[in-house]
């Protein structure tokens, strides 16, 4: 049984007692008095809740109310359908503060019938009545309130896992599917014409985005099966850029490790910029610091295409030049790396700390190895995607 109140409070008179039992078998007809009230109040004018599921609960909750008035026990189903008009009120999307004042409308309807059919000596002297209706109400009211957060957080939580499941099949579609498309526009708040901004920020680094959790703005954040995606938008044109027509990456995720995607020219694309980032993600050093993008990790992204492959390229690729010792390898694969990067003999000899012929001697020497001449283009691209693969699998050292 519910809290039945403080018995030790002032009786009501036989006058008023007598009148609110009579009430509490009238219920149906206090229950039309407030609905015809409680249908100008928005959106119950707009019937946004059906008259008879109004009409139902306004006569549980006379019943409720009543009984609390006269000190009958109040049970504990009464308590339920009192939360339950708050579960309903919040599956239909009336607003927290449209259901209070439905609810505080109780107080003015029954006090109206008394104030109509008591003689005017038993209203003043129930100088009590007045509070004991009002907290009778406001208990109805409250265990409303409850009902309504409760069935709002879940409807919050399913609707965000809602949101989530359109995005993924989104994600994982050729953007084209017009169905798919138009429920990832609504999810992102996004134009299908606007340029979309996206970066993938793997779980290792999840933890420098928590100022961005609490603070999104701009930007969305949701969950991605290899990560954290970050999405923004921008009508199309809008969207900064900065060298080589790449977009410009927004100012909170500057100091985060993250794999930003190709500039998505309409919503479609940004499942094609999604999967190129997906693998920019792969291609990240333990240690980065800041965003990458494609042109940055190029190499290790191709290595990553090439699967159990790759160990047989730099195998084949690579030959004698694994086959020598620790740390002769280490010397020619550290002039080969600074040559690579700066393709200028004295600049590797300053970066390696070697004598310029040093440097070509080293240089040959990875020609002899290998067969292949790092001084032309197309020979030095094998050369190093070769390297890449070794470093990044199981080293086939012999």
């Amino acid at each position: 049984m519910h809290n039945t109140g403080n018995r030790g409070e002032t009786a009501v008179s036989a006058a008023v007692r007598s009148l609110l039992l009579e009430l509490l078998g009238d219920v149906d007809r206090l229950a039309e008095r407030f609905l015809s009230q409680l249908v100008q109040v928005v959106p119950y004018s707009d019937g946004a809740v059906a008259r008879e599921v109004l009409l139902r609960d306004a006569v549980n909750t006379y019943e409720r109310v009543l009984r609390r008035l006269v000190d009958l026990p109040v049970p504990e189903r009464l308590v339920q359908l009192s939360r339950d008009v708050g579960r309903d009120r919040a599956a239909l999307d009336v607003p927290l503060s449209a259901v209070t004042t439905g609810t505080r409308l109780h107080f003015r309807v029954v006090w109206e019938e008394l104030a109509e059919r008591l003689p005017p000596q038993a209203l003043a002297g129930a100088v009590t009545l007045p509070v004991r209706l009002w907290q009778a109400v406001e208990e109805h009211s409250a265990d409303v309130q409850v009902g309504y957060h409760e069935a709002a957080t879940a409807l919050a939580y399913d609707r965000e896992r809602d949101r989530r499941r359109i995005l993924a099949a989104f994600l994982d579609s050729d953007g084209e599917d017009p169905e798919l498309l138009a429920g990832a526009a609504a999810v992102l708040g996004a134009g299908r014409s606007d340029d979309v901004f996206v970066a993938l920020v793997p779980p290792r680094a999840r933890g420098a985005l928590e100022p961005l959790l609490r603070h999104p703005g701009a930007l969305r954040l949701t969950d991605h099966r290899s990560g954290t995606l970050v999405v923004g938008h921008r009508p199309r044109g809008a969207w900064p850029l900065e060298g080589r027509g790449a977009p410009a990456v927004p100012a909170p995720l500057q100091a985060v490790p993250c794999a930003v995607g190709p500039l998505a020219r309409g919503l479609a694309r940004v499942p094609r910029a999604v999967r190129v980032a997906e693998q920019v993600a792969l291609a990240l050093a333990p240690g980065s610091a800041g965003p990458a993008r494609l042109a940055q990790v190029a190499l290790d992204v191709a290595v990553t295409q090439l699967g159990p492959v790759g160990e047989d390229v730099a195998r084949e690729v690579l030959g004698d030049l694994l086959l020598a010792a620790p740390p002769e390898r280490d010397r020619l694969l550290e002039v080969l790396d600074a040559f690579a990067a700066t393709g200028s003999v004295a600049e590797t000899a300053a970066r390696t700390y070697c004598h310029r012929n040093t440097v070509l001697n080293r240089l040959r020497r990875v020609g002899e190895c290998t067969g292949l001449d790092v001084t032309v283009p197309q020979q030095a691209a094998v050369l190093l995607l070769a390297v890449a693969a070794w470093r990044r699998g199981a080293r086939p050292e012999g």
